[in-house]
């Protein structure tokens, strides 16, 4: 933004100390506070340093129709799935903070999609997530905090055993694991929504469950 003319050191330095006598906030929320830019400018800056194009617009009827993600994980990343191409198979999802690639890998193999990220303005995506906590969410059931994985084995095989699901996917993303459960098409209906979402919350002290890689994934299918 200093090399664009939109900022100067000496705005950057305050937005800074501000930052560092708040101990809280990212930089961009600063310099937003303190009237050196405005979010639309912060969010251009954001997308030009991540690579990626700004969502200058939300579909909210686009947005709830695209239920996949457990909502816990899309406030987690603060994110919103934007758009699905059909064609290419393809779901763009929006951040208001910082593009997670981990996230975005470990959402490609739950769902089966290719994804894309796009950046959004940070208030426009709490907006967004504010308003989707006011909605019912059948599929998505959360536990936790927690890390006894004796007692996350117990749940997911609870749940396998009543929804009897066509396929299962299993995939840490960030601080949770993510059970998907594709319910078979001969049971589908208003009491059996198309898939079921666990999702376990792990404790901060919980100990790494998978290996090294940022997204772990494991997936069995009933044929």
């Amino acid at each position: 933004m200093v090399a664009r003319g939109k900022l100067t050191f000496a705005e950057v330095r305050a937005a800074l100390e501000a930052q560092r006598r708040a101990r809280y906030g990212k930089i961009g929320e600063w310099i937003e506070k303190l009237g050196f830019a405005t979010e639309q400018e912060v969010t251009t800056a954001l997308a030009l340093q991540w690579g990626c194009p700004v969502a200058t617009s939300f579909d909210p009827f686009t947005i709830h129709s695209l239920g996949n993600i457990p909502l816990p994980i899309l406030e987690a990343f603060q994110m919103l799935p934007l758009n699905h191409i059909a064609a290419t198979n393809t779901l763009y999802l929006a951040f208001g903070e910082r593009v997670d690639h981990g996230a975005l890998y470990a959402i490609e193999k739950i769902l089966a999609c290719r994804t894309q990220p796009c950046v959004a303005g940070r208030k426009s995506v709490a907006r967004q997530l504010d308003s989707m906590r006011q909605l019912p969410r059948p599929s998505d059931v959360e536990f936790g905090p927690m890390n006894d994985l004796a007692e996350m084995a117990r749940i997911a095989s609870s749940y396998t055993a009543r929804l009897s699901p066509d396929a299962v996917r299993l995939s840490r993303i960030g601080r949770f694991i993510w059970l998907r459960l594709d319910i078979r098409s001969d049971v589908r209906s208003k009491r059996f929504p198309c898939a079921t979402n666990v999702v376990f919350r792990l404790s901060t002290d919980s100990p790494r469950l998978f290996p090294s890689p940022p997204a772990n994934h494991v997936e069995t299918s009933r044929r």
